[in-house]
């Protein structure tokens, strides 16, 4: 956490549990198809009912696939460069999102990640935080 800052915030709610770990992103599933959705949502795209309830998924999952960005997008306000990749979670839903690491040296397709709660920007001595992915093999305890 970075120091001589007022709050830490999550860059927007209902994306991931924070408050303790281990740490999850929040999802809905529709209980009349099953269907899995990130971010959570109140209608499901598979089969169009208002069945969905709220979940928290595993903290761990598998890198399935990534890329380094060097060059920020627009509006982006974190630190270039980043690597982002998607990771399928053991109930069956794939979701892309940042990575620990800054470039993809130390990524390998098939390797374990955690879900882990990181800076990604500052701005008004606030420190918004979001969800990254982070090799379980470098665990920053």
């Amino acid at each position: 956490m970075l120091e001589n800052f007022k709050e830490r915030v999550p860059v927007k709610e209902g994306l991931f549990s924070w408050s303790k770990e281990p740490h999850g992103l929040i999802i809905s599933k529709c209980s009349t198809c099953g269907e899995l959705v990130f971010p959570k949502q109140e209608y499901c795209p598979e089969c169009c009912t208002e069945t969905m309830e709220t979940e928290i998924l595993s903290s761990k999952g598998i890198l399935k696939c990534f890329t380094g960005i060097t060059a920020p997008p627009p509006g982006y306000k974190g630190t270039v460069p980043y690597t982002v990749g998607i990771v399928e979670f053991p109930e069956g839903i794939r979701i892309l999102g940042i990575t620990t690491e800054k470039t993809v040296d130390s990524l390998v397709p098939g390797m374990e990640v955690e879900v882990v709660i990181d800076t990604a920007f500052v701005e008004d001595d606030q420190e918004f935080v979001t969800f990254k992915y982070q090799p379980t093999n470098m665990r920053r305890d």
